[in-house]
């Protein structure tokens, strides 16, 4: 599936206009799709109360969703407002992730 096909799934799911951010694009055009069909599982489950967010230090309103795949090349965060709308998803390598964590205090 194409970046803005799996975008558009993305935001389906979550019922909301979602930000994109980091190398979504890039991650999702060069990844197979039972590696794509993982990260929507993950946005699912994070979307149906499965997964358990983590506060953010520095934006006290918000919380977010960690994703780690399973051969550590990809990582992402989806952010959420606290008892509101998901905010952003992020998809990218692990230096980039780690900025991304600092910044949101997690």
């Amino acid at each position: 599936m194409k970046a803005d096909e799996f975008k558009k799934e993305v935001e389906e799911i979550l019922e909301v206009k979602l930000k994109f951010d980091g190398h979504v694009n890039s991650i999702i055009n060069h990844v197979s799709e039972e590696k794509q069909n993982l990260i929507l599982e993950w946005v699912k489950s994070c979307n149906g109360g499965e997964a358990i967010p983590e506060p953010c230090k520095n934006f006290r309103n918000m919380m977010a969703f960690i994703y780690k795949s399973s051969d550590n090349k990809i990582r992402g965060v989806l952010t959420k407002e606290k008892s509101s709308y998901f905010l952003e998803l992020f998809l990218d390598k692990h230096k980039y992730y780690d900025r991304k964590r600092k910044k949101l205090g997690l």
